[in-house]
């Protein structure tokens, strides 16, 4: 399975590609993200296309203490934005984009704007879940406090 496929449709029996594990030619590699100067993905997946890579060990970590770029509403906006764009005639994808905008802000104690990507996204029994546990503050801090939601 190329690293392009996995990158493109978010395969969750693959552990995600970071950047620092993708070792391939230095030659022609297209701009950086060039819509909002903050986004990757979109990037990643031209540096990847039509182009021979291989996946090896992580060669840096990155450490967050504080700021964690993922859990930023601006980059959130934008990273759903540019996901959505990507994946525009592929449904099942664009609904995995909006399932993880509605578990971003069930996190960050937004349920209304939660259960507006919820209705959206997937549906199963653990987005129902999620979905009625929005309504509850005690549940929401219950959910989020034993289950990893987001990030």
């Amino acid at each position: 399975m190329s690293i392009h496929y996995v990158l493109k449709k978010r395969l969750k029996n693959r552990n995600w590609v970071n950047l620092s594990s993708i070792l391939m030619v230095n030659k022609n590699i297209p701009r950086f993200e060039e819509c909002f100067y903050q986004l990757d993905y979109d990037w990643l997946l031209k540096v990847t296309k039509n182009r021979s890579c291989i996946e090896t060990e992580a060669r840096v970590i990155r450490y967050v203490y504080d700021k964690n770029l993922s859990k930023n509403k601006e980059y959130r906006k934008r990273d759903t934005y540019m996901g959505l764009l990507i994946s525009d005639p592929d449904t099942k994808t664009m609904k995995r984009w909006l399932s993880s905008r509605a578990r971003y802000h069930y996190k960050i104690d937004e349920p209304k704007m939660a259960r507006f990507f919820f209705i959206r996204g997937e549906i199963n029994l653990k987005t129902i879940l999620y979905y009625l546990t929005s309504y509850s503050k005690l549940l929401r801090y219950i959910v989020i406090s034993k289950y990893n939601v987001f990030g």
